[in-house]
């Protein structure tokens, strides 16, 4: 019976230590998946990083170009108007408004030729280019090339010191001899109180300036992406001011636009009604045939006369108004637009009473 609970007390001992044993293995595998998730969130967060400053570069670029594309629509529209505007005035002056005057020179009203101008160019000042954005980089390339160098120039600099420990001229032909670079190696090596023993001195100087070359390829690559981080920064903003520098020229081509097309739609209403007022005035000279100018006709015809002028006077002066100073409509413009409407408007009104 002793030997049989003997047995039994050690099977159960060995089971708790075997128990044990798996749970620290377990342990020891936990902390090492641990770890290495650890190290690969360091390596995901680095890359998102990077990813979230070009999703937002590329966000930045998108809004920019599509506002951009929005104003040259609304610019190209302004430009077709413009276009439209003066080939419709130098037609109408051409036209219209020059048989209006020769008609009223026949009948003795002078000095209309002087009001005669040529249609003035809309000229459309401080057109916005598109916003340029340069793509965002790593800088592992640049970082590499500084890397080298760095690694170069501490080797090199450890190179001079080492000579000048071992009494040394600074002269290239002291730098081609193996002796005396086995004689640098040694000084440098006994600086870690290693002596006699030139590859050791060759290792440190490799090893330190590897490390000053790794050093500086991240010190650079670090310095990129601050870079980086404050160039999204400022994009940011610059894209938010470009912006709001498009929407206001679109609103204000827009208004320039709709100006325009309401000034043309008016100087189509004087040329119809000026054009029947020229056959009255051809049907007046043709008819009455007056021989002491204007005060030979007919009453009636004297106030056709009259209305012809008022007529043509109120479309000249329209003509004459600048429209705009750069994309700002003038003031003169909108309130001789406003009285040359309301004229002619009041004049086709009676046509039909």
């Amino acid at each position: 019976m002793q030997k049989e609970e003997i047995k039994e007390h050690l099977e159960v001992n060995e089971g708790q230590e075997l128990s044990q044993e798996s749970t620290q293995e377990g342990n020891q595998n936990l902390d090492g998946n641990v770890e290495n998730q650890s190290i690969i969130l360091d390596d995901k967060t680095k890359k998102d990083l990077h990813q979230n400053l070009v999703d937002k570069l590329t966000q930045s670029k998108l809004t920019a170009q599509m506002k951009y594309e929005e104003y040259v629509k609304v610019d190209k529209e302004l430009e077709k108007a413009t276009i439209d505007f003066m080939e419709l005035e130098n037609h109408i002056v051409k036209t219209t408004v020059a048989d209006s005057i020769a008609l009223l020179k026949d009948i003795g009203v002078e000095n209309l030729e002087e009001s005669i101008k040529e249609a003035k160019e809309i000229v459309q000042e401080n057109k916005v280019d598109m916003l340029h954005i340069k793509p965002l980089s790593k800088g592992g390339f640049s970082a590499f090339i500084f890397g080298v160098l760095g690694t170069l120039l501490t080797a090199f600099g450890l190179t001079l010191f080492g000579a000048k420990l071992a009494a040394l001229p600074l002269t290239p032909p002291t730098f081609m001899q193996k002796s005396n670079l086995d004689a640098i190696a040694n000084k440098l090596a006994a600086l870690i109180n290693i002596k006699d023993t030139p590859i050791a001195g060759y290792l440190l100087v490799a090893a330190i300036s590897l490390l000053v070359g790794l050093i500086v390829f991240n010190l650079a690559k670090f310095i990129k992406k601050r870079k980086n981080i404050k160039y999204v920064q400022r994009l940011e903003s610059d894209v938010e001011k470009y912006v709001e520098e498009l929407n206001e020229k679109i609103k204000k081509s827009k208004e320039l636009t709709e100006h325009l097309e309401h000034i043309k739609q008016v100087m189509q209403k004087y040329d119809i009604i000026l054009q029947e007022q020229n056959a009255k005035i051809r049907r007046m000279l043709f008819i009455e045939q007056p021989e002491n100018g204007l005060e030979s006709l007919q009453r009636a015809s004297r106030v056709e006369v009259e209305k012809t002028v008022l007529i043509l006077d109120e479309l000249l002066k329209l003509m004459n108004t600048t429209v705009n100073d750069g994309l700002e409509i003038t003031q003169e413009s909108h309130e001789n637009l406003h009285s040359a409407n309301s004229i002619i408007n009041e004049v086709i009104k009676k046509l039909y009473i």
